[in-house]
């Protein structure tokens, strides 16, 4: 199969210093796990696009790419893998309206555009077929407020079905929208969309999100188990949402197509998370990092001290249970943490104690159940009883 990778990004000249990237070739008979860089490394490298530069994402159809570039010199262009031919697609006219940033996104398949259009002093979020451009799924207009990245918002398909956005608005203050999309036949759904407060202070959490209204609804003759409907509106929110992460992990995450998914049983946001993971005084971060129903913690290591970055990967819905007045909420969450739980009989001191580490460690926990500390040593992860 042919796929891509953005590389060598560098600034380009339109607002915020948005990169642009050189556009990488390869070819695999195994689709990438997660899209992490350590296992492109099994890719055959082919090629790298030549002469342009892309702002936003590309789509594979067959053989052949479809690339925007973006900017003020928004166009597509089409390469063929084997012939390495490279044409181009004039703009179409309904995409004058779009925002230079954040930059549009096709979705993997190449069969919609998702992209934010500007009418008079507001904006939406807007998925049109491509290259016919019907509309098939739009967000309410708000008042759009431009930011730098990786603050600026990102528009990004974590695969063919599944369209995750955040943009920073000024409705009811400086805010973030969210929007979550599901692709449905020839439609696409908004299953959610919520605006943020956009707090500067990392250490102020966000309150509870009131309840996820859809936006869109199509008919259905299909009923959908109420488990698969709890995990589709689970809440998943940007990288961008948290301005604490260190920057290049936050664009990492965003060029990965990571969402956090939010714990039902833990007010405000969570899932991202700081602390010495790999020895004392180093920093690290770590996050849940969802993708295409699968969420996986995953570390940002800020020093020499390391332990494999990618840590229990598990499907979403098996972290389901119900809630208060029946509902279904998410319940994966995690934590630092600095020791351990003993329970009696476990060794042959006994007594239910806590043991102190020499070093945090990572609560993973399934909220209200129980949990396990993760604990790097030696250049590996051990697995130590948290709470039952």
């Amino acid at each position: 199969m042919v796929s891509t990778k953005l590389v060598d990004g560098r600034a380009g000249p339109y607002p915020g210093g948005w990169p642009f990237y050189l556009v990488e070739v390869h070819h695999s008979k195994l689709a990438p796990l997660m899209g992490l860089d350590r296992l492109w490394r099994g890719f055959d490298r082919l090629d790298t696009v030549p002469h342009i530069r892309s702002l936003g994402t590309v789509a594979v159809i067959g053989d052949t790419l479809v690339i925007g570039v973006g900017g003020s010199s928004v166009t597509a262009w089409s390469y063929d893998v084997r012939t390495k031919e490279l044409t181009r697609s004039p703009a179409p006219d309904w995409f004058n309206t779009s925002w230079v940033t954040p930059p549009a996104a096709f979705s993997p398949d190449g069969r919609f555009i998702a992209y934010l259009s500007a009418d008079h002093d507001t904006t939406r979020l807007t998925v049109r077929s491509w290259p016919r451009g019907r509309i098939v799924a739009q967000s309410p207009p708000v008042s759009p407020r431009q930011l730098n990245p990786p603050r600026g918002g990102r528009i990004v398909w974590g695969n063919p079905t599944e369209l995750r956005a955040s943009f920073p608005v000024f409705d009811s203050g400086p805010s973030i929208a969210s929007l979550g999309g599901v692709v449905r036949g020839d439609e696409v759904e908004v299953i959610e969309w919520r605006i943020y407060p956009d707090y500067q202070d990392p250490n102020v959490r966000l309150p509870a999100p009131p309840p996820v209204q859809p936006v869109v609804a199509r008919d259905s003759t299909q009923q959908e188990d109420k488990w698969d409907r709890a995990a589709r509106l689970t809440t998943r929110l940007p990288p961008s949402a948290f301005p604490e992460l260190p920057k290049p992990f936050a664009e990492e995450l965003e060029q990965l197509g990571c969402t956090i998914p939010q714990s039902g049983f833990i007010p405000g946001r969570g899932n991202v998370i700081h602390g010495n993971f790999a020895a004392p005084g180093q920093r690290d971060w770590a996050v849940l990092c969802s993708r295409s129903g699968t969420s996986i913690i995953l570390v940002f290591w800020g020093g020499p001290v390391q332990c494999p970055r990618e840590i229990e990967p598990a499907e979403d819905k098996s972290f389901l249970q119900s809630a208060d007045e029946g509902a279904i909420v998410f319940s994966r969450g995690i934590r630092t943490r600095n020791s351990y739980h003993v329970y009696p009989g476990e060794d042959s001191a006994g007594g239910d104690r806590e043991v102190k580490l020499e070093h945090d460690g990572i609560d993973s926990a399934f909220e209200g159940k129980a949990s396990s500390v993760l604990f790097c040593r030696a250049g590996g992860w051990i697995t130590f009883s948290g709470n039952d």
